[in-house]
């Protein structure tokens, strides 16, 4: 059923207002916001939520705050939402603007623009609308193709277009020409050096012998050589190091190219390698002499070992992060030295220690009842009946001032209407009028703050019960599943994240499950 009270409004910067921004044109959101609070003025309603959105994502998947607002409209079904223009709802494929116009549709909520309303249910508008989306989707393909094409360029002439800078350089703008090039920090430089002499020929103290990955990060470790972000070494960054011909002069292109695919019926995005990746030559000078660097790429080639399985294998797989060092723990998989799975942390130095799989997956799922127990008892201490009881007597009040509202402005009309009949005189009129008008403006103050107070008790009791719900469901099928892919999937649904904390090493003789878990429901 439409609420007739209830209204959302939509924000959202697109690449180009982010160009304007930059030259000067004022802060965009805040603009739009502006604009759609004059709209709402000028039609006499009232704005129950803002949605704003400050990424540019092509699909739905990437707009958390789309997502929040479909989600809100199917279960609220508000009467309308507010929107510069209808182009800003959705750049995606017609899967996404389907959905989208499919949720206004069965809601039966109003696209309402500066320009115009659309209501998803009218033959005409709803051709328009879809027009609109249609038009919107071409825009931003036209608009990215010609981002591709000019970065395409900019590589071949030996510029970097790249965002996140190479350990080594600093990113230089050019002279007298558009675009960056990278420029040598000598300090960093000089650790780069380092970590090809040490792979490929050792040091004195490595007695002239050549070190692997994990021994050049511990090395520089306690040298007390920092990452740019201070954090220790990582075995990733030491390989990329290694592997990227930007230090040899060169700038590569493709080496992460992005793949769709549909799984399920859902788009799954991913960033393979792609080892046919284009080579040309930078405009930025060279870090590692050619030959070093030849060596160091033929020696990872040589000690690369295929992966022996595919797919996730650990359930906790993104989950589990250790509270000492805050990374992220690994599945060790059984073996001769350990009788069982077992989650570790392969941080250096970390003192947490290894326990086994089975022992922790029992403990997270006693952890997760004990969680939804709790929260039970905090509903039931709100108490729905006590925020039933709260919403129809804020109903009650927003009727009464919705009333209070239009028996003031028919007394408005009838002021003015014994002005030009002569009964009223200017003066007479005018002081009944600022009377009017002033308690007008109170009334509609009055019916905005109860109708944002209706909205966040309506929101909050359906959220309860939505999570009360899906905790319900996941605690039911987990002990039924058996991939850990299924697993993994099924626990993301109610958990962000897992800290796991366990100082002391247990032995065969006890503390094996002398470890505590944190958890952080996702709600």
């Amino acid at each position: 059923m439409v609420k007739q009270s209830v209204y959302f409004a939509y924000l959202r910067k697109s690449r180009e207002d982010r160009d304007a921004e930059m030259r000067g044109e004022g802060e965009t959101l805040e603009r739009h916001r502006k604009i759609l609070s004059n709209l709402a003025d000028r039609m006499g309603i009232t704005v129950s939520a803002w949605y704003q959105e400050v990424v540019s994502g092509e699909t739905i998947a990437a707009r958390p705050q789309m997502i929040r607002m479909l989600n809100d409209i199917e279960s609220l079904c508000p009467a309308g939402v507010l929107v510069v223009e209808i182009e800003r709802l959705a750049r995606g494929d017609t899967r996404d603007q389907g959905l989208i116009m499919e949720t206004f549709k069965y809601a039966g909520t109003k696209i309402i623009t500066p320009n115009k309303t659309y209501d998803p249910n009218d033959e005409f508008d709803e051709e328009y609308a879809e027009f609109g989306l249609f038009m919107s989707r071409r825009e931003y393909k036209t608009i990215n193709r010609r981002l591709q094409r000019g970065r395409k360029i900019s590589i071949s002439e030996g510029k970097w277009t790249g965002n996140k800078t190479p350990y080594g350089y600093e990113r230089v703008k050019i002279e007298n020409d558009k675009g960056f090039t990278l420029k040598i920090v000598p300090e960093e430089a000089n650790i780069v050096r380092l970590i090809h002499q040490l792979y490929n020929f050792g040091s004195a103290a490595t007695n002239n012998l050549p070190v692997g990955v994990t021994a050049i990060c511990r090395i520089l470790d306690q040298e007390g050589i920092a990452t740019p972000s201070g954090k220790n070494w990582s075995s990733c960054t030491i390989r990329g190091i290694l592997e990227n011909p930007v230090y040899i002069g060169k700038i590569q292109s493709g080496k992460r190219k992005q793949e769709k695919r549909m799984v399920d019926g859902k788009l799954s995005i991913s960033r393979p390698i792609n080892h046919q990746v284009e080579i040309f030559d930078g405009l930025h000078p060279g870090i590692v002499d050619p030959e070093v660097f030849a060596l160091s790429v033929q020696k990872r080639k040589e000690s690369y070992r295929k992966p022996f399985y595919e797919g996730i294998k650990n359930p906790l797989a993104g989950l589990i992060y250790c509270a000492e060092c805050g990374k992220s723990m690994y599945r060790r998989p059984a073996g001769k030295r350990c009788r069982a799975d077992s989650i570790i942390c392969i941080t250096p130095g970390c003192p947490t220690s290894a326990s086994y799989y089975s022992l922790i997956e029992e403990r997270l799922l006693q952890a997760m009842a004990e969680w939804l127990d709790d929260y039970r008892v905090q509903i039931v201490d709100n108490s729905f009946a006590v925020q039933k009881e709260q919403l129809e007597f804020l109903r009650a009040r927003l009727a009464q001032s919705q009333a209070e509202e239009d028996s003031l402005k028919a007394q408005l009309s009838r002021a003015m209407e014994l002005l030009e009949k002569d009964v009223y005189t200017i003066e007479m009129f005018q002081e009944r009028a600022t009377d009017l008008n002033g308690r007008i403006a109170m009334a509609r103050k009055n019916i905005q703050e109860l109708s944002r107070k209706i909205f966040e008790l309506e929101k909050l009791t359906a959220d309860h019960q939505e999570v009360i719900q899906r905790w319900e469901r996941v605690l039911a099928e987990f002990p039924h599943v058996q991939s850990g892919a299924d697993k993994n999937a099924l626990l993301k649904e109610v958990l962000s994240k897992v800290e796991y904390s366990k100082p002391k090493r247990g032995t065969r003789f006890g503390g094996q499950d002398n470890f505590t878990l944190k958890i952080y429901p996702r709600l």
